[in-house]
């Protein structure tokens, strides 16, 4: 329960599957250029249908949401048709990425240093800010104002390592107290428990919507977490360059953007994120 909970708050896709419910498995849907026994040109997704905004399900059972709509308008542009397959478990998606069932991953897959080690990805699509969460009468204006307090995250991830290394600017005795909780990061927050937890800027507007807690974000991003399509390494380079030029036309018109604003409320497709 504790890992669940901090990775959902974090929105963190290393362990993507952790951040929404169990789909089906098996079904799927071909998108554009279906028409006439189908397009010479194929590329098959694997996405969960109940990501909610990525890829998930509208009330007449479509398949919508940004990558959805993204992966749609490559098709359109480069002349491939699209396949979705709905797949409910991240390390299921990877393993048909790895076996050529699929040929990428529609949600939110962040680019690591280790999956480019294994994988190499499209052009980053999106950009998704991590920063820290207090509560909303706290004095705290950035992450200096934290030395000497508690932040609570989970061990072993690439924000232990980012907090740890803004430690290092810190005196011996002003450091940041790293700590972890069983409870909910909420209301753990909220009670006083400890006095931060990073979050990604697009989970948080998540909690602002639903009203529930009094928080607030401060100072610059601890972490830009960047999106992109992954493909295997000896995935057709015909297809992924029909990839990137499309998702860089639609960078340069404005279509990004513009479904970013879409779904999110706010504009992803570029790297300076600071609200």
């Amino acid at each position: 329960m504790k890992k669940r909970s901090l990775l959902r708050a974090l929105g963190l896709v290393l362990f993507a599957g952790i951040l929404v419910s169990c789909s089906p498995a098996g079904s799927g849907k071909e998108a554009n250029g279906s028409g006439g026994g189908g397009p010479e040109k194929l590329i098959t997704v694997a996405a969960n249908g109940s990501f909610y905004p990525i890829v998930y399900t509208d009330d007449k059972g479509e398949l919508t949401g940004f990558e959805h709509d993204i992966i749609e308008e490559i098709g359109k542009r480069s002349g491939y048709g699209i396949r979705f397959e709905i797949v409910g478990d991240y390390a299921v998606m990877f393993e048909g990425l790895d076996s050529g069932k699929y040929d990428t991953i529609a949600g939110q897959v962040s680019v690591t240093e280790k999956r480019k080690e294994k994988y190499q990805f499209s052009d980053i699509y999106g950009y998704n800010a991590i920063k820290l969460a207090v509560r909303g009468d706290d004095s705290a204006q950035s992450i200096d104002d934290m030395q000497g307090r508690k932040v609570c995250i989970e061990y072993g991830t690439v924000l232990e390592d980012a907090l740890n290394k803004i430690n290092e600017s810190f005196p011996e005795d002003k450091k940041i107290k790293l700590v972890t909780t069983e409870g909910n990061l909420y209301d753990e927050l909220a009670v006083g428990h400890y006095d931060a937890f990073p979050i990604t800027v697009l989970s948080f507007d998540q909690i602002n919507k639903k009203g529930d807690y009094h928080f607030k974000l401060i100072g610059d991003p601890i972490l830009i977490d960047k999106n992109a399509f992954p493909f295997a390494k000896d995935a057709d380079p015909e297809m992924l360059r029909a990839v990137n030029a499309a998702i860089e036309e639609m960078q340069k018109d404005g279509t990004m953007s513009k479904l970013s604003m879409q779904y999110f409320g706010r504009d992803i497709s570029k790297e300076e994120i600071r609200e």
